[in-house]
């Protein structure tokens, strides 16, 4: 544990008083006076760790886990693993973020264990009256969600970080900044990133070890709010009231968690001789990696596959459990064909486990069954999920959705190969998976798009062996149906019904970029909610979360000269792109209720 003393050495640092002297000249405060306001930061941000009140929080992590969940599933060896290689150099933990239960989790992961506790960056938000105490002497460490025009805090900051790398000390924060609201992982900040990266570039370190940490739920407390806030509604602050009816509400059986280690990643082999200009994108490059194998560590869960198979049956009356078992056990083959990360038990999952789940997410009020009603596959109880609570179902589909982009962008490709006039139909399919690459790549972390090609096209000759003679002589209907059943209508159709929203605004409205990003969003909302009523696009599009990031997507995709007058015709191209791809997977959702037929 660090002394409280450590602070002192902070202080004390040549370099961080030689910063600090210039950034007094530069601000126009004495030396005395920054340095005042330098101890007031870091009395704010430090933790004060105990090893009582550390182990007394190891131990109350997990009774606050229990009052909702059976157990915490992970794997001791990957956590040996890590020991192994914390004995050289510093490792920085970065979960994903789903849930206020992360830190508590992965706390008492590491307590039962017999590891030290994380020095953990905490939002300040969470420095309230009795909790604040307790987390700072668990080894939370209180930073500021923004910093603004504030260069000593800054400075502070990175002083106070690098001071606990170079010591050796594990450090863990979460990556995407805050708790996703649609259950998929978010693009990475980088301010923290940044300055681990500085610490080890300054010499204070010779190697950082990143691991990224993906925590996974059956089901998620806090569902119910994230819908609020994707439509528009304030997040809701913390506060002791808040912790107590939190505590208070708790006692539902909500499965398992599942706490999956991500492959580690050596900062120092990554960035390798790299130059000081080549930094920032090396950062950049740093977060998406550590993102991306969160991804590939997440695991499918049997809640994620039941609300996928509901979500993505296109007819009104709904499944009943004779189908949707059929629909369910063939996507926990598929799963294990394509060696996808899985939960314990999920192979042995039978029509009573599935009936479990679906009365789960009943009682929540997110799945309604009607009982004796005949559905697809005959008479008996019916599954269905109701337009108001799609997005809240969606949640659970959005943790897996990653998973099957490279199929999905298969069919869709596939699909959309005959839509542009002067291409063959082979022409076609690449120019539309590279385009779909670049509309998709930031929010699902793909790789280099050779690489995604090479993937995409490996999935189609594995399970369409000859796809590529089929689909020049036949046409793309014998190789979509070979591809059956499909992903895409219900693993990517809302992303790209959120992005289309915005960028037909765009084209509408703007002559420029948006000014104002969050009235902009606030406008999407409102356009995406009068369309769900005209049942042009899902519920599930609906979401400020979703519309934000179609803005990153489309903006990014703008001409690079910042000063171009107009930039209509690039939206309305990529309006129309999102639209053809959208008809393509109309088409291959209308498949799969005329093959029932």
């Amino acid at each position: 544990m660090i002394p409280r003393s450590a602070r002192l050495g902070v202080l004390a640092d040549p370099g961080f008083r030689s910063d600090l002297a210039r950034i007094a000249r530069e601000t126009g405060r004495t030396y005395g006076k920054a340095m005042r306001d330098a101890r007031k930061y870091l009395r704010e941000v430090s933790a004060n760790p105990s090893p009582l009140v550390a182990g007394f929080g190891g131990w109350a992590a997990g009774m606050m886990w229990r009052r909702n969940y059976r157990s915490v599933r992970f794997d001791p060896e990957e956590l040996e693993r890590l020991a192994e290689l914390g004995t050289g150099h510093p490792l920085v933990f970065l979960p994903s973020h789903k849930s206020q239960l992360d830190h508590a989790v992965l706390h008492h992961v590491l307590w039962t264990s017999r590891h030290p506790p994380n020095y953990t960056a905490a939002g300040i938000n969470m420095n309230f009256f009795l909790l604040g105490p307790i987390l700072r002497r668990s080894g939370a460490f209180f930073i500021r969600r923004r910093i603004g025009d504030r260069p000593i805090y800054k400075r502070v900051l990175r002083a106070y970080l690098a001071h606990l790398l170079e010591q050796g000390y594990p450090v863990e924060w979460y990556i995407e900044g805050t708790r996703s609201r649609t259950g998929r992982v978010l693009p990475p900040t980088f301010g923290l990133l940044a300055y681990a990266a500085e610490t080890l570039w300054n010499g204070r370190c010779d190697d950082i070890h990143a691991i990224p940490v993906s925590i996974s739920y059956d089901h998620v407390e806090e569902v119910e709010p994230y819908v609020a806030e994707q439509r528009g509604a304030a997040k809701r602050r913390e506060t002791f009231i808040w912790m107590v009816k939190n505590v208070l509400t708790m006692g539902r059986d909500y499965g398992d968690i599942h706490v999956r280690l991500g492959e580690p990643l050596s900062m120092a082999e990554l960035f390798g001789s790299r130059t000081e200009a080549d930094r920032r994108g090396m950062v950049e490059a740093l977060g998406t990696e550590i993102c991306s194998r969160i991804n590939r560590a997440t695991p499918v869960t049997a809640t994620s596959l039941v609300v996928s198979a509901i979500l993505g049956d296109a007819e009104p009356p709904g499944l009943s459990m004779a189908r949707l078992g059929e629909v369910v056990d063939e996507l926990v083959l598929d799963a294990g064909t394509r060696r996808l990360p899985t939960v314990d038990g999920l192979a042995a999952l039978d029509r009573s486990g599935i009936e479990r789940i679906a009365g789960t997410l009943a009682r929540r009020g997110i799945v309604t069954i009607d009982r004796g009603v005949s559905g697809h596959g005959g008479a008996s109880s019916t599954y269905r999920i109701e337009t108001d609570q799609r997005l809240a179902a969606s949640f659970y589909r959005n943790t897996i959705a990653h998973h099957y982009v490279v199929p999905a962008v298969a069919e869709v490709a596939i699909a959309s190969a005959g839509r542009v006039p002067g291409n063959s139909l082979l022409e076609g399919f690449h120019d539309g998976l590279e385009t779909l690459a670049g509309l998709l790549e930031t929010d699902f972390f793909l790789p280099e798009r050779e690489i995604f090609a090479g993937q995409v096209t490996s999935e189609l000759t594995r399970r369409v062996p000859a796809w590529e003679s089929l689909l020049l002589n036949d046409g793309p209907a014998p190789v979509l149906d070979r591809l059956r059943p499909h992903r895409a209508p219900w693993a990517l159709r809302h992303f790209l019904e959120a992005y289309s929203v915005v960028a037909g605004q765009l084209a509408e409205e703007m002559t420029g970029r948006p000014s104002d990003g969050k009235d902009f969003l606030q406008s999407a909302l409102e356009r995406s909610l009068v369309y769900v009523e005209q049942e042009r696009i899902s519920a599930e599009a609906a979401s400020l979360s979703l519309l934000s990031a179609g803005l990153r997507m489309a903006t990014r995709h703008d001409p690079a000269a910042a000063e171009e007058p107009d930039l209509r015709p690039e939206r309305e191209a990529l309006a129309a792109e999102l639209g053809r791809f959208l008809e393509a997977i109309k088409t291959l959702g209308q498949w799969t209720v005329d093959s029932r037929q």
